[in-house]
């Protein structure tokens, strides 16, 4: 039993301490694996993590990239823009109140826009400037530049990494 167990409790403890894009990812708490496929991500995780343990099914998930265990591009791209926010919020909130900066443009940059989108988007994000922080944290924050990124016609074609 202690063999079983053990999987479970070291994969529930990583994923408490990991990135908080995991809910929205394919898998619960419990961590890719079979158990992410046959219980999913709103059942019960313990379950799912005594599956993934008990089959071996997270380990090779992980090394192959099978059962849940390879992110989507999608994913990849939040949890990049949402460590680029960890660690510029303050500076970014600065400057696009401001009306632009570097960190502006490489928000932009993050958010996937390219050649003429990349001013646009600085544009965009510094007119909306009060609609992007109307609620505290790094999720909102990103949803809503994303949001008014995604209504405008020039970023939402010369952008493509904006998820949400």
């Amino acid at each position: 039993m202690r063999f079983i167990v053990l999987p479970a409790v070291l994969a529930l403890g990583t994923m408490a301490f990991s990135s908080g894009a995991f809910a929205k990812r394919k898998y619960g708490m419990a961590g890719c694996g079979l158990g992410s496929i046959v219980i999913g991500p709103n059942g019960g995780q313990i379950f799912a993590a005594t599956t993934n343990g008990s089959t071996y099914s997270q380990t090779f998930g992980i090394s192959a990239g099978t059962s849940n265990c390879k992110p989507e591009k999608a994913t990849v791209a939040i949890i990049e823009q949402e460590q680029f926010l960890s660690v510029n919020l303050k500076t970014l909130q600065k400057e696009m109140a401001q009306g632009g900066g570097r960190t502006v443009t490489a928000f932009s940059e993050v958010m996937g826009c390219k050649g003429p989108a990349i001013e646009a988007a600085a544009k965009v994000l510094v007119d909306s400037h009060d609609s992007v922080f109307a609620q505290p944290g790094i999720e909102n924050v990103r949803d809503n530049a994303t949001a008014q990124l995604n209504n405008n016609n020039e970023t939402a074609t010369g952008c493509d990494r904006l998820v949400l």
